[in-house]
């Protein structure tokens, strides 16, 4: 089922079942006082009846000593929860049951006392009645609280009401909680969806999904199982094509080795032989080539095995400069035959965590692309600096940049090998060229 329509049926149910439930907590209600009148007695007064009744009691007592009505105020027992107060007509209170007026002790008249206590009408039902006494004269007040007027039922309905409230509390209390558990279920399927994406398996692929529900978030996952089958296909395909052009250049590298070994060592014994400088420099431009067309394979072949994640790689902390000064010392010979001017400034010592068999290849990389494409330029600038608050290296020449045509421009895959084995030493490169030359700056990310 979809979650909209659980959502809507939840609705729906909820609009029905509020007057059904209203209707059954009014039964329930009125059920419960109906047992609780059954069973005790709650204290009430019916207007009339007390009104009629006090008329009676007060009529009763004319013409008595103040001391015999005080008597039957005190014994009376049929004014329950009601005060009754006794003032004669000087202001003075005879008798109080009251807390707001004490016996004895009155600074009003009768008409501001009976004002007095009218500005409570709100909470009580008030009886006046003139009692002629023998001695004193005065009003005798009955004081009821208007929680006690009524029929027994409607003071029963007043002093439970709160249960009445409970329950309907309690009925909207279910209906939030249904809806706060809909969507506390949707909440923990999302957060365990989420979890489960970024759970891998030991290929690195996320798992499929046991889908339990058929509704929108079960089509989410069913959506999630086809696309982390499909990324297994690719994933296959991927290894199974990398795996063919790893087998193929690995052959075609041997293959072609053969062959350019054979004529590097014809073109050798053909040194030695009587031939013209015009076939002297022919076998030198060969020789030339078979060296190009050697860096060539030796660069294909790594570069597939660093695609691979094939090429091993030893990371320790390390002194740069020591690396660089080893590999400088194998390459300072050629530029010297090569009449290269050579400007070494390495003041800066730098050390990071690399692996020196990479670190030499890159140099070894760098410094065969000045030899071959920036001959003319005669000249190799190494350096290390600090510049931004990091410590750069700095290998610069004075060639025709890299965008420019050449004989021996190949592809581009010994920057692209130097690029990949940076960013595996955590290493970042910054490349710039233009007709006035080429500046290589390596430094840490």
């Amino acid at each position: 089922m979809k979650l909209s329509t659980k959502y809507l049926l939840n609705i729906i149910a909820s609009v029905f079942f509020f007057p059904i439930a209203f209707l059954g907590v009014n039964f329930v209600y009125y059920m419960t006082l109906t047992y609780i009148i059954g069973y005790q007695s709650e204290t009430h007064y019916e207007p009339g009846q007390l009104e009629k009744q006090w008329t009676n009691d007060i009529g009763n007592l004319k013409g008595k000593s103040n001391d015999e009505i005080i008597s039957s105020f005190k014994k009376t027992k049929q004014y329950k929860d009601s005060h009754v107060i006794w003032m004669n007509n000087s202001g003075n209170v005879l008798f109080s049951t009251s807390p707001r007026f004490a016996e004895d002790k009155t600074n009003l008249t009768v008409s501001d006392a009976i004002q007095t206590l009218n500005q409570d009408d709100e909470e009580y039902l008030l009886l006046y009645q003139y009692l002629n006494g023998k001695e004193d004269s005065g009003y005798a007040i009955l004081e009821t609280p208007h929680s006690l007027i009524g029929t027994q039922w409607e003071v029963m309905r007043t002093k439970y009401s709160y249960l009445w409230f409970i329950a309907m509390l309690a009925v909207c209390s279910l209906f939030v909680f249904n809806s706060w558990m809909f969507f506390k279920k949707l909440h923990k399927r999302l957060i365990e969806l989420q979890k489960h994406m970024t759970k891998q398996d030991e290929n690195g692929m996320p798992k499929p999904l046991v889908i339990k529900q058929f509704d929108e978030l079960g089509q989410v996952e069913h959506s999630f199982n086809q696309m982390v089958d499909k990324l297994r296909v690719s994933r296959r395909k991927e290894q199974d094509e990398a795996e063919i052009r790893k087998n193929l250049i690995a052959g075609l590298s041997h293959d072609l080795r053969t062959p350019l070994t054979i004529i590097r060592g014809h073109t050798f014994s053909l040194r030695d032989e009587n031939i013209s400088e015009k076939g002297k420099h022919s076998l030198h431009v060969i020789n030339d080539k078979i060296s190009f067309i050697g860096d060539l394979i030796d660069n294909l072949s790594s570069f597939t095995l660093l695609a691979a994640g094939k090429f091993p790689l030893f990371k320790e902390r390390s002194d740069i400069l020591k690396i660089l000064r080893s590999s400088l010392s194998a390459w300072y010979p050629i530029f010297e035959k090569k009449h290269f001017v050579i400007d070494i400034d390495l003041k800066e010592p730098i050390v990071w965590e690399v692996d020196e068999t990479w670190l030499k290849r890159i140099f070894d990389n760098i410094f065969q692309n000045i030899i071959r494409h920036a001959d003319s330029g005669k000249f190799v600038s190494v350096q290390t600096k600090r510049m931004n608050g990091r410590q750069v290296l700095l290998i610069k020449d004075k060639g025709p940049g890299i965008d420019t045509e050449s004989e021996n421009k190949g592809a581009g895959i010994g920057l692209s090998i130097i690029g990949m084995m940076l960013k595996q030493m955590d290493l970042e490169s910054e490349v710039k060229s233009s007709s006035a030359g080429t500046l290589f700056m390596i430094y840490k990310g």
